[in-house]
């Protein structure tokens, strides 16, 4: 199953980076959307952008059909793997593990600095791809996992769109 969204931003692309780049913004992030253990476990520049590695419990609301697989929070295990394009783009791969659950998250985000949209500096374009080979109930785990993933990209959304402009009052 398929997610996508498209996310603008006021804020330039610097800006918005340092909140998947800075280790202290990316803890500070994931702890105040309602994860907790936050770790980055890895943070490296790479010859055309860089590499982050972050793991965190996230609390999970989860059906009564999966609560044999999953817990009330959940240990998230996330790979990013970021490169410049030639266009000045920002092209971020991403692999989300949930540990001990039977499903593959993958998905990637390309940044990109509009110039026809007033009001818009940045545009985050987000793919996202759930899926699982559980028979009879890895349709429901995939359906679950789809919403609450909405949900955490909206939330995250929101919490971007208010954060950043403190952010930059305080540069």
């Amino acid at each position: 199953m398929q997610i996508t969204a498209i996310h603008d931003y006021k804020e330039n692309l610097d800006t918005l980076l340092r909140y998947f780049s800075e280790d202290d913004l990316i803890t500070d992030k994931y702890l105040k959307l309602g994860a907790r253990n936050v770790r980055v476990n890895k943070l490296e520049e790479t010859d055309d952008g860089f590499i982050v590695e972050t793991q965190r419990e996230v609390p999970a609301n989860v059906p009564g059909v999966l609560k044999s697989i999953l817990g009330n929070f959940n240990t998230v295990k996330q790979k990013e793997s970021w490169h410049w394009q030639e266009n000045e783009q920002l092209l971020c791969h991403m692999d989300v593990e949930i540990i001990g659950v039977p499903a593959t998250i993958s998905g990637q985000m390309m940044f990109s600095e509009p110039t026809d949209r007033t009001g818009v500096s940045t545009q985050n374009d987000v793919s996202v791809t759930v899926k699982s080979s559980v028979p009879l109930i890895g349709s429901t785990l995939v359906s679950f996992i789809c919403d609450d993933i909405k949900a955490q990209m909206q939330s995250e959304y929101e919490f971007l769109c208010e954060t950043l402009p403190q952010l930059v009052a305080e540069d």
